[in-house]
C-alpha cells in the first residue's frame, strides 16, 4: 500500500491528534490519548494502520475510568481487513513514586471484524492488564501496558483481540505504547 502526500499528511495528523494522553492525576480531570501504529511487511506483501484513541476521567488518585475505540485496516496479499473495536475499562494505580506509576485495568473488550473473502468475525474479552504511566510533564504522560489474563471468545477462532480462550498472554503482542494528555 502505498501513501500518497494527501493520505500521508491525514495519517500524521491522526497521530497527533491520538499521541496526546494523561499524567496529572487530579480527582475530576479528563484525559485523553490513545496508540497508534502503521507498519509494514515487505516479505508477507502487508500493511497494517491501527489507531485507538482513549478518553478517560479521573475519579481519584487510584482510580480512573475509560475506553478505547479502535480501527485496524490491514491488507495483506491483496486481502483487507477492516476492523473496530472498544474497549472500556476501570484503572486500579497500586502504586506510585514521583512520576512513575503502576496500574491493573479490569477490562472489557468487544471487536468486529470484516474481510473481503470470510464473514464478519465478533468477538469479546474480560480480564486485566497490568501498565505503568510516566509522567512527563504536569499534563503529559506515556502509558506501557504489557500482558493479559483472562478469556476471550470469538465465532471464528481468532479475531483482533486475540486467540480465543482464557490464561496468560504476555507475547510481544500484548505490549502496548500511548501518550496521554490531561486537563
Amino acid at each position: 500500500m502505498k501513501l500518497d502526500a494527501q493520505n500521508r499528511t491525514i495519517v500524521v495528523m491522526l497521530f497527533f491528534l491520538t499521541s496526546v494522553s494523561m499524567t496529572g492525576f487530579a480527582q475530576g480531570k479528563v484525559a485523553v490519548g490513545g496508540q497508534f501504529s502503521v507498519w509494514h511487511n515487505g516479505q508477507e506483501n502487508s500493511t497494517t494502520i491501527f489507531i485507538t484513541p482513549d478518553i478517560g476521567y479521573i475519579l481519584s488518585s487510584q482510580c480512573y475510568l475509560g475506553a478505547g475505540i479502535g480501527y485496524t485496516f490491514r491488507n495483506s496479499k491483496g486481502t483487507k481487513n477492516h476492523t473496530a473495536t472498544l474497549n472500556p475499562y476501570a484503572r486500579y494505580f497500586y502504586y506510585s513514586n514521583g512520576q512513575v506509576r503502576l496500574y491493573v485495568d479490569s477490562t472489557v473488550g468487544f471487536g468486529i471484524s470484516k474481510n473481503e473473502s470470510e464473514n464478519t468475525t465478533f468477538a469479546w474479552q474480560a480480564g486485566f492488564k497490568p501498565g505503568v504511566i510516566l509522567g512527563l510533564t504536569d499534563s503529559f504522560s506515556l502509558a506501557a501496558g504489557f500482558g493479559f489474563l483472562g478469556y476471550r471468545k470469538t465465532n471464528n477462532g481468532n479475531s483482533a483481540l486475540g486467540d480465543e480462550g482464557w490464561g496468560l498472554d504476555l507475547s510481544g503482542n500484548s505490549l502496548s505504547l500511548g501518550f496521554f494528555y490531561s486537563f
